[in-house]
């Protein structure tokens, strides 16, 4: 449970610093072979950022373009349309948004309610997924356009054998539903993603930090893990007993005052970079933005324009 796997997190004692257990000092294969205990040790006290394998997925070697929802500049927001554009496109991610229906079926829509996208005031919660086919996910689309809001199981049929990365983003926060619900939906979405074989793809994101701590604490060194805000412009829904900077890989950052943009507190990257966490951002697609962003640290873009992103992106790494 949630609860057994925080209390195995403090035992282990596991905010103790790398000096305390001499890592410096021990061969890492031979103290990888010790024990299990040791190995749970070493994944909890976050490892990784010194020793896994090095990758664009947790170095920032280099700056992922995301498609937010697919290409919702061409087609409506979290559909198969609209993720097969972006990926044709050849964005380096897709960032999409997981529900569940009534009857415990995962599909991929930002809203809890279906009214903004297709226009019926209903929770996608309290619906079937006979129901919500029924839907038109493009109904509100600024051109007329017939699109359904598409299964977990669609969209991994359509990436199973693409090169681009996945970034699930849990939508039902423990608050709202309870802890049951909660993390029975990151279990469910975890074995469909190991049945298709796209673990190494995965990033997992939550503005729950609840969630993205049970991830971390059950999944270890699985999934890099993708928060919402630190330092001064946090943005989680509840709180974790493990640290933002302890859990987080990668952080989505916001400005930390109404009125501002987020790349006006640098403070914000640079507190980020000071704990080996990658900065990213979902902003508007300007010049002027990325260019400070990049400057500042920024390893990832979440676009809704993916293809004036790209744009800029390919301009500023001409410089």
């Amino acid at each position: 449970t949630y609860e057994e796997l925080k209390e195995k997190y403090k035992v282990l004692g596991v905010k103790s610093s790398l000096a305390d257990i001499g890592i410096s000092d021990i061969c890492l294969d031979a103290l990888l072979e010790y024990s299990p205990l040791v190995r749970n040790r070493l994944t909890l006290m976050r490892l990784r950022k010194a020793i896994s394998v090095n990758t664009e997925r947790t170095n920032g070697s280099k700056i992922i373009l995301a498609a937010h929802r697919g290409d919702q500049f061409n087609y409506p927001e979290n559909t198969i349309p609209a993720f097969k554009s972006a990926i044709d496109f050849g964005v380096d991610m897709i960032e999409t948004d997981i529900r569940m229906t009534k009857d415990g079926e995962l599909v991929l829509i930002h809203d809890r309610s279906a009214l903004r996208t297709a226009g019926v005031d209903k929770n996608i919660d309290e619906m079937t997924l006979a129901e919500i086919k029924n839907l038109n996910a493009g109904l509100t689309f600024k051109r007329a356009v017939k699109a359904e809001i598409p299964t977990v199981r669609e969209f991994l049929e359509l990436v199973k054998n693409k090169d681009v990365y996945i970034n699930w983003e849990f939508k039902v926060y423990p608050a709202d539903c309870g802890e049951d619900i909660a993390f029975g939906i990151v279990d469910k979405l975890v074995d469909m993603i190991n049945e298709y074989g796209v673990s190494e793809r995965s990033f997992m994101n939550s503005f729950s930090a609840k969630i993205l701590e049970y991830i971390f604490l059950k999944y270890g060194d699985k999934f890099p893990i993708h928060g919402q805000g630190i330092y001064q412009c946090r943005r989680s829904k509840d709180l974790a007993d493990m640290k933002e900077e302890e859990l987080f890989d990668w952080c989505c950052l916001y400005p930390s005052q109404p009125g501002f943009k987020a790349t006006d507190f640098k403070e914000n990257f640079d507190y980020c970079i000071k704990n080996n966490i990658l900065p990213c951002l979902c902003i508007p697609d300007t010049l002027e933005d990325y260019e400070i962003a990049i400057k500042y640290g920024c390893r990832m873009f979440t676009s809704n324009n993916i293809y004036e992103s790209s744009r800029i992106l390919k301009k500023l790494c001409k410089k």
